[in-house]
Order: C-alpha cells, then structure tokens, then sequence
C-alpha cells in the first residue's frame, strides 16, 4: 500500500451529507466536522478494486491532547467483531465439526440453550445464529465499570452476576425474522471455545488474525497495559469515558481492538473467499453462503445490501465511546473502513464514507441526490405518532413529530437524537444523516400505517407499525 497524499488531501476537504439534495453541494471539511461532533479522532482504510488503497488516522487520541492517531491506532470495534466470529463459526463448519442447519443443541456440551414450544417446533441452528433470525434475546452489551469482575461466556448466556443482561433466551420463532441479538452470538462464542478448547481471542489470533497479517488487532478484554499508549482513549457527550477505554469480555459480540486498515484486510480476504481467490480464510462455497441475504439484512455475519452489481457487504459497531462502520461492494471491491472514538461518530462516519466516494469518484456508491417534494402541515399530520418496532434491531419506538413547520423523526434509545426528515419526489420521507430511506404504506384512514426503513434503498433493516 502506498499513501496516496493527493487522495487523502481531497478525502479531507470533501464531508458532505451521506443523503444528498438535489442543488445543495454543501462540503466541509473534516477538520471542521470532528470539530462539530466534538469527536476526537477518526481512522479510515481505503479499499479500492479489492485491495488497500490508503490508510491514515486523524485528530487526537483524546479531546484537549497533543498526541496525535496515526494509521496504527487501535480503536474498539464494537460488533464488527461479529463477521470475524462467523468467520470461525464457518471455518468448523468446513472441518465439519459443525452443521449449518442442525439443532445447535446437537454441539453444546456444557450448556444447552433451553428448549420451550418454540425451538421444539423450530430448533435453533448456527444459520439461524450467525444471520440474527434466531429469536434469542439480549440485543447487545454495555462495557464494564473500570474495575469490576468480568463474566465468564457462561455468566452471559445465564445473565448472572457480574453479567449485566439477562439470560438468553428464546421468545420468537426462530427463523422468523430478524432479531439482533448479541446474545445468540454468544451462544456462537461459547460453542467455538468448546470445539477448539482455546479461549476465544487465543482462537481468534490463530485462526484469523495471523494468518492474515492482522498485527494491531486484538480481542484481549480489558485492553493490555501494553497497547494503550497507542489506543484512542473513548468519548461521550464530550468527555472520555470512565476507565478511558471500553472493557466489553463479550467478546464474540464486541470484543475486538483494531486499526481500520487491519480489519481493511479481513474484509478484502473475505471477498477473496467469496471469488474463490487467494489470500483467504474461507473456501468459496462457504464465503458465497456469507454474502448471501438469509431471509433478512443480514448474511452469515455480514450485513448484506442490495442485490446484482451493487451488492454490498458490511457491519457497524457500537460501543460506549466508539462508533465505527465497514463496508464494500461485492463486485469492485470498493469501500472504506471507518472508525471513530466518539458517540457522535454514529453521524460522522457516514459522511466519512460520503467523502471516501467522492474522493475516489466512485459516483454510484453513496444514493443518488434527491428531489425534494413539501410535506403541507395536512399531509404532516398523516405521519405524526409513534410506531412499534416489529422487525430488525428491537428498540422501543419510533417517533414523528411537527415541530415549527418541520417533521423530525426519532427511535427511542438510537443515538444521534431527532432527524429533520424530508420527503422525496418518490414519496419517500429521509433525513440527511445516513444512507437509507423509509417507504410508507398508508392505512384505510389515510394515515401513515407502516414504515419500512431501507438502507442504500433497497435492503429493509427495520419495520415499524403505527401503534395503537
């Protein structure tokens, strides 16, 4: 990889909205947008016709500090640990120590996933895990106070103390529809620690991390003594985290420290598993089972967008005081890592990605800009009211509400708080944060009666209904 200083200087001067508007060319710079989110750093990796283009960190390891991030910073990567796991879920399954599509009580030893009428009419299978349609519960996890006991992978899937959720469960019909669980992928985790007899990281290293020349990656929870002087120190509302950097022992779920240009190559070996090409970790046939949708957003880790040539492939990751998305399309092998250490950076890294397109002239990657139709203060009133999350990741509701001739949408508990959202000359209602749309459908009264939220336009992530 060389680094491209005219690329990397028209990335910097490019920020712009991830949902553009049709005559609006606003652009920033990301001095400036760092500076507006309060956000103190940020890493991006370049990807471009399967191969690292460039690579660079941004900003400093903490708001107020001098020392400056650099390509090798490592940063928490949340649940984009969750592709890596699957990766070794699917690694057994080519040594067939594992099934796709058996009862996954048929592997467990030293703890079962308890049975009730729904598994008994739809077992629980590894499928079912890795693409989030098994109906287990516990949506994901907090970091540890600095200082307190860790759970065990079996305090976790009990929720016993020092676990902090409760026990994972099943209460939806597996194969269903998509339910992100956390949980169910520390059910995956449990399982790989008894089929290698490794502790997971150990697992990680060897399978996954080494082979691959991932160097700055990590899954040891807390993070080592060793490697914090060169860690971007974690914030919220403006200030770093208690302990300075996040300590999540779930590790399968969210556990990984990386740099963006190591997970950069995880990311390009599993497209080369995918076309059958070297380097990877995966054979072919296994790799296209990952980058398929399973009834859902989701492939066997992945998250999967669109379909045909603009495929895309990814996963975001959410930690407290980190935000971070990996993303890229199938078929050019073009896309970005982009990690972050601030709440804020939920907002920021798309218009990361945004400026990556730009900058690398790939015109179709991010939605094309749109035209924008009014909403009459009437047709506001059809959408006002609160909706219940039915499908996807499970928060609490969806809220649209007029404010000052305005609507603005919210999700209860989603970071990045309210959206002015638009409607486009399709009838479609966005806000200008992130790279989706929502299509409504309209009740016999007229009102507003679902709503499903697309990403890219076309891979539905969450499906809303008007509550009653």
């Amino acid at each position: 990889m060389k680094t491209d200083d005219a690329q990397i200087a028209a990335f910097r001067r490019s920020l712009t909205y991830p949902n553009a508007i049709a005559g609006d060319d606003t652009r920033w710079s990301l001095e400036e947008r760092l500076d507006h989110y309060a956000c103190p750093a940020v890493s991006v990796a370049v990807i471009e016709k399967g191969e690292l283009a460039w690579a660079e960190g941004f900003g400093r390891h903490e708001l107020g500090g001098t020392s400056e991030v650099g390509r090798d910073t490592l940063f928490s990567g949340a649940s984009i640990s969750k592709p890596i796991t699957a990766a070794l879920a699917l690694q057994m399954v080519d040594q067939n120590r594992l099934t796709l599509d058996d009862d996954i009580n048929q592997f467990l030893k030293g703890w079962r996933l308890p049975d009730n009428a729904l598994t008994a009419e739809t077992p629980v299978t590894l499928r079912h895990l890795l693409s989030h349609m098994a109906g287990t519960t516990v949506h994901g996890f907090g970091g540890m106070p600095p200082g307190s006991a860790l759970p065990t992978p079996l305090d976790v899937l009990e929720g016993r103390p020092p676990a902090l959720t409760g026990p994972v469960r099943v209460d939806k019909r597996p194969g269903s529809s998509v339910r992100y669980s956390g949980g169910g992928t520390m059910i995956v985790q449990f399982l790989l620690e008894e089929l290698s007899g490794l502790p997971f990281a150990d697992l990680a290293r060897s399978a996954v991390l080494e082979p691959l020349g991932m160097e700055r990656t990590t899954f040891e929870n807390p993070l080592p003594e060793a490697l914090r002087d060169d860690a971007a120190v974690g914030h919220e509302n403006g200030a770093p985290i208690p302990g300075r950097w996040v300590c999540v022992p779930q590790l399968g779920a969210g556990g990984i420290w990386t740099t963006a240009s190591d997970y950069a190559r995880f990311m390009i070996a599993c497209r080369n598993a995918w076309r059958g090409r070297a380097p990877s970790i995966l054979t072919r046939r296994l790799a296209e089972q990952m980058m398929t949708s399973q009834g859902g957003q989701f492939g066997l880790g992945w998250e999967i967008y669109g379909e045909g040539p603009h495929r895309m492939f990814g996963h975001g990751g959410s930690n407290d005081g980190y935000q971070c998305e990996a993303l890229a399309r199938l078929e050019t092998g073009d896309g970005a890592v982009v990690l972050t250490n601030a709440e804020s950076g939920l907002i920021l890294y798309w218009e990361v990605f945004a400026a990556v397109a730009l900058s690398q002239g790939w015109t179709d990657f991010m939605p094309a800009p749109r035209r924008i139709k009014a909403i009459s203060a009437e047709e506001m009133d059809l959408y006002v009211g609160a909706y219940d999350i039915v499908s996807g990741v499970e928060m609490p509701e969806l809220r649209v509400w007029e404010e000052d001739g305005e609507l603005f949408t919210h999700i209860a508990g989603m970071r990045g708080g309210p959206n002015r959202t638009f409607r486009d000359d399709q009838g479609r209602l966005f806000n200008r944060s992130r790279p989706s749309e929502t299509v409504v459908s309209f009740g016999p009264d007229g009102r507003a009666e679902e709503l499903s939220l697309r990403m890219f336009g076309t891979c539905e992530i969450l499906r809303m209904k008007r509550k009653r």
